[in-house]
């Protein structure tokens, strides 16, 4: 196991303008550590020069306490998983497997045993003789994965590993290389736009936008506690509710003139803020609630739970998902209830403000 420090790293193609800043983050050893935000916010590039595939424009990384700038890949001990997979199409399972090896001064004897551990442990045993071609692609990551198992490496680094699978392969994949990564106590650098993924599988995760890290921490913390509103959106299905409205000492004045009183007052200072709340705190409500009216927009009745869209002002859509199967129709007005607690409030610059929030997931109360 291995350590991955980045510090101060930033990386600019042109000397002009960063695509990544001001990176700095320690990966523990053993850990699972998610990259994750939308397309082209600089997850990938940030793999890469771990790998040693770009170059830093400024700043260390260091792999178990060694500075690796300038360090080729093959000097890096660590293995990596694609997004393509990249297998070579004319050679064997097992070829595939065992490709590379052979620079590393390892016996035949000692790769065919590596590549058999590794293909039991992948459920790979019957296909060793087979081309890509003759595999699905569920087999075909799998044998990307043995190909950087069978190295050893302390470090796996993985680039969307699981974009080209359909829904149903993703959360069986999901849940083997998690597994896996367990079994073999790697420390393994994860990348992905999928906050499902992030959240199912992550140690911990780091959110980015932009190129600039968001917010660090437990998949369950971030979820919890967004330090912003890109966080708060994004982390999510569906994401929170936001909506800007006025304060006025302890009344939250919406936009559609509802008024909603708040047992604990914001800052005085404070007049406008941006409230969120999540869909699953946002209640039918039951005789003696305090409750407002809203007009049902959208019912999507999913098994399990139901997400009902309704109209909070003319301009403005919350989300609520209730467990199980209701019967809500279009243009039906419903009685809906928000617990308070349930409220976070950002700054009208997007930061989070700086006061008690209840953890939900603890059942108590967390002072930051």
């Amino acid at each position: 196991m291995a350590q991955i420090e980045l510090v101060h790293v930033y990386k600019s193609y042109n000397r002009k303008d960063n695509v990544i800043h001001d990176l700095s983050v320690s990966i523990k050893p053993g850990e699972f550590f998610v990259l994750v935000g939308p397309s082209g916010c600089g997850k990938s590039t940030i793999l890469r020069m771990i790998a040693g595939l770009e170059t830093i424009t400024s700043g260390k990384l260091l792999i178990g306490g060694i500075e690796a700038n300038d360090l080729p890949p093959s000097k890096r001990n660590l293995s990596m998983v694609f997004q393509n997979y990249a297998l070579y199409p004319h050679l064997t399972v097992e070829q595939n497997i065992t490709f590379g090896l052979h620079t590393k001064k390892i016996s035949k004897q000692e790769q065919k045993q590596r590549c058999l551990e590794a293909a039991e442990m992948l459920g790979l045993t019957d296909y060793l003789k087979h081309k890509p071609r003759q595999l699905s692609g569920g087999q075909r990551q799998r044998v990307a994965l043995a190909r950087a198992i069978v190295t050893h490496a302390p470090i796996c680094l993985m680039d969307e590993p699981l974009s080209n699978l359909d829904a149903k392969l993703r959360a069986k994949m999901r849940s083997e290389i998690r597994q896996l990564q367990r079994r073999l106590g790697i420390t393994m650098v994860y990348v992905t736009h999928d906050q499902v993924e992030a959240m199912t599988m992550a140690d911990r995760m780091m959110i980015l936008h932009e190129g600039r890290p968001q917010q660090f921490g437990a998949p369950l913390d971030i979820y919890n506690h967004p330090s912003n509103t890109f966080v708060a959106s994004f982390i999510g299905t569906p994401p929170m509710n936001l909506a800007e409205e006025k304060v006025l000492e302890s009344l939250l004045l919406f936009e559609s003139g509802r008024a909603m009183r708040l047992h604990h007052c914001l800052p005085s200072s404070i007049q406008q803020v941006i409230v969120g709340v999540r869909p699953e705190h946002i209640r039918l409500a039951q005789p003696g609630d305090d409750h407002f009216v809203a007009k049902v927009v959208n019912a999507e009745v999913l098994g399990m739970e139901t997400l009902v869209t309704f109209e909070l002002t003319k301009s403005e859509h919350w989300i609520a998902r209730w467990n199980g199967q209701w019967n809500v129709h279009i243009g039906e007005r419903v009685p809906l209830t928000i617990d308070e607690t349930a409220f976070l409030f950002f700054h009208e610059n997007g930061q989070r403000l700086n006061y008690s929030i209840p953890s939900y997931a603890a059942g108590k109360e967390e002072h930051k």
